[in-house]
């Protein structure tokens, strides 16, 4: 996602919460799990999966979470102890290290399940707001 489309992101969200008094960290958890389903789905993705969209800036993170283990038997989802010290010098056996991906078609393909996520948590919200 580019710098403009991130600002327009956090200026929605800002707005959503002044207008409909949903809370702006409410609606980013909402559009993060959107985007960890997105990815498994368009993805075919067996890995765990973690999304952290940045409050302040609108920066999309997608990392891929793997525990590390002496000698790895599924490589979605696991990392050797050699190679986890590449990325974090202090790993050890059984962490878990969240390694970053730059998948390029996932804003593109995710918008619609985000879309469909939000508006149905955005309703939720508001219905419990309403009580």
């Amino acid at each position: 996602m580019k710098s403009n489309e991130n600002k327009e992101l956090i200026m929605a969200l800002d707005e959503l919460e002044k207008e409909r008094g949903i809370s702006k960290d409410y609606l980013l958890e909402s559009l993060e799990v959107a985007l960890v389903a997105a990815y498994k789905k368009n993805f075919d993705s067996a890995e765990n999966v973690k999304v952290e969209i940045d409050s302040q800036t609108g920066e999309i993170h997608v990392y891929a979470q793997k525990e590390v283990v002496e000698t790895v038997e599924n490589s979605q989802l696991q990392i050797s102890l050699e190679d986890a010290k590449k990325i974090e010098k202090k790993a050890k056996i059984g962490d878990i290290i969240n390694i970053e991906t730059k998948p390029k078609r996932l804003w593109k393909n995710s918008c619609r399940s985000c879309k469909t996520t939000r508006y149905s948590k955005s309703k939720r919200s508001r219905k419990k707001h309403d009580f």
